[in-house]
């Protein structure tokens, strides 16, 4: 029997996903012996980008809660006029000049309940 002098070759690969600003705590020191102080630059690029991050966070909340607001005062707003509009046509003896403003009216005053609802 012949002997089959082949080599065995075993290939291995190893692959790592993180996810967020900062390396791995080895790849913060590989880091730090290349370039003495990166370490604490990239600790504060980290920390920069988190406050930004914070700050538009706030601006989108408070944006949306004074879009909110103004919503609802114009259909408050809108409700008053149309409630007046309907008295109106009322005291001119005219009922089906009601029915639109009456629409309105409720609609405004729908909207204004569902957005203290949803706040």
């Amino acid at each position: 029997m012949p002997e089959n002098n082949q080599e065995n070759q075993i290939v291995s690969s190893q692959s790592m996903i993180y996810y967020g600003p900062l390396p791995t705590s080895k790849e913060l020191s590989g880091y730090e012996q290349a370039l003495p102080g990166a370490a604490d630059r990239i600790l504060a690029m980290a920390e920069k980008e988190n406050e930004h991050r914070h700050q538009n966070e706030d601006k989108i909340v408070n944006h949306s809660i004074k879009k909110s607001g103004r919503g609802q005062v114009f259909a408050f707003m809108l409700a008053l006029i149309s409630l007046g509009l309907v008295f109106l046509s009322i005291f001119k003896g005219q009922p089906f000049g009601t029915i639109v403003p009456a629409a309105i009216a409720l609609s405004s005053l729908f909207a204004i309940l569902a957005g203290k609802k949803q706040g």
